[in-house]
């Protein structure tokens, strides 16, 4: 065991660190430790750097498909303060994403609420630019604060600096530990209905728009996603396991199904939005048995295991799907999780 000696406390770095995530595969890392300072910040990277040692930052492990035995350190973070100041709210990166969802929703401030419920935490956030029920995060993100290891310095970025795409940014698989952003508290009080299962949830109570708030938003979404997503601590798993294709329509194979049953968002330049649930759907049948790694009876597009699953198992199945789905349509699946190697 490493002891790192610091002017204010000791970081001791465990061997054989066991590797949480929500798929449960049984996974280890050589080494793990957990940051609960800035200045340890400094010391990480010069541990590092004088060891040459891989490293990945581990959250709330509930978007990760984590190796069997990881051959390197993995690094947690334990910053979970929340400040709010003027029109921003300044949070750590260990907080709980739907903690500061309630937060958000308890003091009536706007552009949370369709978050609720979505699993992880605050840091990674932008890492995955997260969204759910037509709402990204990426409007609500004014700054974020982080620690480059490869250089060995802090810094931030303003929002439009992140290249925020779709489930995506520059913080992917980059040497950046985020250790806190700043939100806008000060948004226009516009909630957002577009999202047509949050809609046809708000005419089938017979809610009058006038009438809504943050708070009931929050527990409508809530109380979507609890019907149709599974509980990761009863199936295991990591939410939905691919995302949207964005393609051209004209590219898409109708040989064997029309675009009429698939479901297409239309968005500009020409592209299209396809939902990738309702592919799996279309080609379930096709897919081959595995005893550790199935799709979730409540949701196509999640993949959860029996507990026993390794990630070369989780693979082999992703890879299943998306080959069914490329002869079929001739799309594309991208894996949304992050595949730890």
């Amino acid at each position: 065991m490493f002891n790192l000696q610091l002017n204010i406390s000791t970081m001791k770095i465990e061997e054989n660190y066991r590797i949480h995530n929500s798929l449960q595969i049984h996974s280890v890392s050589d080494y793990g430790v957990t940051v609960n300072n800035l200045s340890e910040l400094q010391t990480l990277h010069d541990f590092i750097e004088s060891k040459k040692i891989d490293y990945f930052i581990l959250g709330e492990g509930t978007n990760i498909i984590p190796p069997d035995r990881y051959k390197g350190l993995v690094v947690s973070l334990n910053f979970k303060s929340i400040e709010r100041k003027s029109d921003l709210i300044r949070v750590g990166s260990s907080v709980n994403w739907n903690d500061l969802v309630q937060y958000a929703v308890m003091n009536d401030i706007y552009g949370f609420e369709n978050l609720s419920l979505i699993p992880g935490s605050v840091g990674a956030a932008p890492i995955q630019n997260i969204g759910a029920y037509g709402v990204d995060v990426e409007p609500l993100i004014y700054k974020v604060y982080f620690f480059d290891l490869q250089v060995g310095s802090f810094n931030s970025l303003n929002s439009d600096e992140c290249n925020f795409g779709y489930r995506d940014s520059l913080f992917k698989e980059s040497a950046k530990i985020i250790t806190h952003i700043e939100f806008k508290s000060n948004l226009d009080k516009k909630l957002s209905l577009t999202y047509k299962s949050l809609l046809d949830k708000v005419n089938e109570l017979r809610l009058d728009k006038k009438f809504l708030s943050p708070k009931i938003i929050a527990k409508l979404v809530s109380q979507i996603r609890l019907d149709i997503l599974p509980n990761p601590k009863i199936e295991p798993n990591v939410g939905s396991f691919f995302k949207n294709p964005i393609i051209d329509v004209n590219t898409i194979n109708t040989d064997y199904y029309s675009l009429s049953d698939l479901i297409i968002w239309e968005l500009e330049n020409g592209l299209v939005k396809v939902g990738a649930a309702r592919l799996i759907q279309l080609i379930k049948n096709e897919l081959p048995e595995n005893k550790n790694v199935f799709l979730s009876k409540r949701h196509n597009l999640v993949l959860t295991t029996n507990g026993n699953a390794t990630q070369q198992n989780v693979l082999n199945f992703a890879e299943a799907i998306q080959t069914k789905v490329k002869y079929f349509f001739n799309i594309n699946l991208e894996i949304e999780p992050r595949v730890i190697s």
